[in-house]
C-alpha cells in the first residue's frame, strides 16, 4: 500500500513515502529533493543536515514499509498533539497573529484528556481573546519536527475550519510573544501568507483561500 508523509523542518520538507517515483509524480516539485533509501537512522540525520542548507529544498526518506518509516521518525522525536483553527468572521475575512516576525494562525499544544477540537478552540481562544468561537469540519493535519529545551518532538497539529464575530475584540496573547492579531480580508492576504510558513500557506490552500 502507498504511503506519503510530509513533515515539516527548518520550514523544508521532508517526505516519507514507500514510492519515490510515485510521490514525484504527484507532486513535480520534489523532483529536486534530496533522496535517500531505507528507514535508518542514518538517513534521517543526512535528511535533516541537507534541509539545514540554505539551498536545499527538500528531502525524501523511500523504504517499502511505511511502519518502518514511522517507527524510526519516532524513535528520534517525541510525538505529540497540537490543534489549532482557520477562523472566519461574517465578512469573510480570515484571522492571523504575527508572533516572532512571521504571520501565523492560533494553535497550540493539546493537554491531557483533552480531545483535538477541545484543543484547538481553547488555544484560539487563548491566543487571540476570542470568546464565542464555532468549531467546524477538520481542515487537515500538518506535522513538524523542532527541538525544544534539549527534547526533540514531532508536533501533529489539526486544524479546523471556525467562524467568530468580528465584534469582539481581540486580545493577542503577549506572554506567547504574539504582538498582533488582525483580521485579514482574503483579497489581501497574499502578501500576508509569504511572509508565513510553508505548512501555514499549505493549510490556508487546503481551507479554500486563494491569493
Amino acid at each position: 500500500m502507498y504511503f506519503g508523509q510530509k513533515i515539516y523542518y527548518n520550514n523544508k520538507p521532508l517526505i516519507l513515502t514507500t514510492n519515490v517515483a510515485k510521490y514525484i509524480a504527484e507532486h513535480p516539485i520534489a523532483e529536486g529533493y534530496l533522496a535517500f533509501e531505507g528507514a535508518f537512522s542514518r538517513n534521517y540525520r543526512l535528511a535533516l543536515d541537507h534541509l539545514d542548507k540554505l539551498t536545499s529544498l527538500g528531502a525524501i526518506i523511500e523504504d517499502e514499509s511505511p511502519m518502518a518509516l514511522q517507527d524510526e521518525l519516532h524513535k528520534q522525536y517525541k510525538p505529540i498533539d497540537a490543534g489549532g483553527g482557520v477562523v472566519k468572521n461574517e465578512k469573510g475575512e480570515i484571522l492571523m497573529i504575527f508572533r516572532r516576525g512571521k504571520w501565523d494562525l492560533p494553535k497550540g499544544k493539546r493537554d491531557d484528556g483533552e480531545t483535538m477540537e477541545d484543543c484547538a478552540v481553547r488555544e484560539v481562544t487563548e491566543e487571540t481573546g476570542l470568546q464565542r468561537i464555532t468549531n467546524g469540519k477538520l481542515i487537515c493535519e500538518t506535522y513538524h519536527i523542532y527541538s525544544q529545551y534539549k527534547k526533540n518532538l514531532l508536533k501533529r497539529t489539526a486544524w479546523y475550519h471556525m467562524t467568530a464575530s468580528s465584534t469582539e475584540q481581540l486580545h493577542p496573547q503577549l506572554e506567547e510573544n504574539i504582538l498582533e492579531a488582525r483580521w485579514i480580508a482574503e483579497k489581501n492576504i497574499g502578501p500576508i501568507v509569504f511572509k508565513s510558513y510553508e505548512a501555514i500557506r499549505e493549510v490556508l490552500m487546503k481551507a479554500g483561500l486563494k491569493w
